[in-house]
């Protein structure tokens, strides 16, 4: 388009020159001196124009490239972030999980451990009686037997068969003759 503007110029300066007398081509030269000093300056200013929109349009570019980096740098931080909380989350299910099965489980453990302790308690005398049975006790002499319960009747204090009509003495079972078979106390000697 310079070119052409240019080259319009330069044509119109020819015909005027040849068609002038020499003051006209003197004003006509100086007019097109002045109209490509104007050209000049436009083309200058066009050029300087030209490279501010580029420079502003590099700028632009550079200013989205940072923005869109930025927005990537977010972008993979909200995913990290997403993927951190769905993590936690998974973790506070399993918990809840765990919670829900401990209540479900706590208290069919506390039965079976009431069920057992109350068979142990129950079956705990049997085991008892079971143990006493299975001892062998020889059986008693019938002179020990028979010796036995004599002393008890003669005694002031019996023990197996206290009398009902016998009033209390408060002999004490030591001061009771013993028989030839025990030795005698110290208070006897």
């Amino acid at each position: 388009m310079e070119k052409q503007t240019l080259l319009i110029t330069l044509t119109l300066i020819l015909l005027i020159g040849v068609s002038c007398s020499p003051d006209e081509n003197s004003r006509v030269a100086e007019l097109a001196t002045q109209q490509l000093e104007r050209q000049a300056d436009q083309n200058r200013r066009m050029s300087e124009l030209q490279q501010e929109v580029a420079s502003g349009s590099r700028e632009l570019v550079e200013a989205d490239a940072n923005a869109r980096q930025e927005m990537v740098t977010l972008q993979r931080e909200m995913q990290t972030e997403r993927n951190e909380i769905g993590h936690q989350r998974d973790q506070l299910e399993a918990e809840r999980r765990e919670i829900a099965d401990r209540r479900n489980r706590d208290p069919i453990i506390a039965a079976a451990i009431t069920r057992v302790a109350f068979v142990v308690v129950s079956l705990l005398p049997l085991l008892i009686c079971w143990l006493l049975l299975q001892q062998k006790v020889e059986p008693a002499d019938k002179y020990e037997i028979t010796e036995l319960l004599l002393e008890d009747l003669v005694s002031a204090e019996p023990r197996l068969m206290p009398s009902a009509t016998s009033k209390p003495d408060k002999r004490r079972l030591t001061d009771l003759p013993h028989s030839p078979d025990t030795p005698p106390t110290e208070e006897e000697n």
